[in-house]
Order: structure tokens, then C-alpha cells, then sequence
């Protein structure tokens, strides 16, 4: 084996156990759905690892990744009729868990559009700019997403 593949290799593993919540989170916040989720971030290793070569730059690594997933997160959407409202568990406190599944639940009620930006840019702490490549839209959608979406949830936390 070439020492660049197994290097290319091994850093793949790193991303992938590095970021596997984040995907995660990310696929079950576009999804709705526990096991759509788990299959998108699953496909989404296997498609990578498959065309690992193809990556030019293995430092954009993860936001390569990313792309994938929302491909296949798409793609996952489009081809299913129903969205099942699955929430997380990962709040410790009742009456914390109350306000944020609450919170979750009116994001989740968003449009997919703004749903994916505010969590990749709050629950996954990424740049605009990163959100950008991601979803493969301009860095001016992603904040002006952002902006209606902080507006439609200044209206239900009222």
C-alpha cells in the first residue's frame, strides 16, 4: 500500500470518529427520523470511502463529507412522503428538557432550508462560510437563511 493511501486512510478514520455525531445530528436535524439518520451518515462513510481518491485536498476533508451527506440527505427526502418526529433524549433535566425539546421541536418545524442552517450553525458551530460549501449555496442564502430563521423563532419564543 502507498504510504499517501494509508495516510489518507487513516486520516479518513480520524474525520469519521471526530464528526460522526456531528453528521449525525446534522442528518437527524434534515431527516426527522432516528434510522434515516444513522443510513445517510452510514452511506454518506461509505460513498466516501469509495471515492476517497477523487478528494484533491485531504485538509477540506471533513466539509467534503459534509456535501456528501447533504446529498444524500436530499436525496433521502425526496424520496419519502412522511417525516417521522423523532426528538433527542440528551437533555438531563426536566424542565430543561421541556424548554429545549420544545425549542428542537420549533426548529424542526422549519422549512428544511432553515432547519439545516441553524443547525450547522448552532448545534455544529460552523462558519457561513463553511455552510456555504457545504449546501453548495452562496454564503449571502446562508445568513439571510439564518436571519428569517432567528425571525421565525423570535416569534415562537415570544
Amino acid at each position: 500500500m502507498c504510504i499517501k493511501n494509508k495516510v489518507r486512510k487513516e486520516y479518513f478514520l480520524l474525520v469519521v470518529k471526530e464528526n460522526a455525531a456531528i453528521f449525525y445530528r446534522y442528518a437527524y436535524s434534515v431527516l426527522l427520523s432516528k434510522q434515516d439518520a444513522e443510513d445517510a451518515v452510514s452511506e454518506t462513510i461509505l460513498k466516501a470511502f469509495e471515492h476517497l481518491n477523487d478528494l484533491k485536498h485531504i485538509h477540506k476533508m471533513k466539509s467534503w463529507m459534509f456535501q456528501i451527506l447533504a446529498n444524500t440527505c436530499k436525496t433521502s427526502l425526496s424520496k419519502r412522503k412522511t417525516i417521522s418526529n423523532d426528538r433527542y433524549e440528551n437533555v438531563q433535566d426536566t424542565q430543561n428538557r421541556e424548554e429545549y425539546m420544545d425549542l428542537y421541536s420549533c426548529i424542526c418545524s422549519m422549512e428544511p432550508k432553515f432547519r439545516e442552517v441553524v443547525i450547522l450553525y448552532y448545534f455544529d458551530e460552523l462558519k457561513t462560510r463553511e455552510i456555504a460549501k457545504i449546501l453548495n449555496i452562496s454564503e449571502g442564502t446562508v445568513k439571510s437563511r439564518l436571519s428569517r430563521a432567528r425571525e421565525k423563532l423570535k416569534k415562537y419564543l415570544v
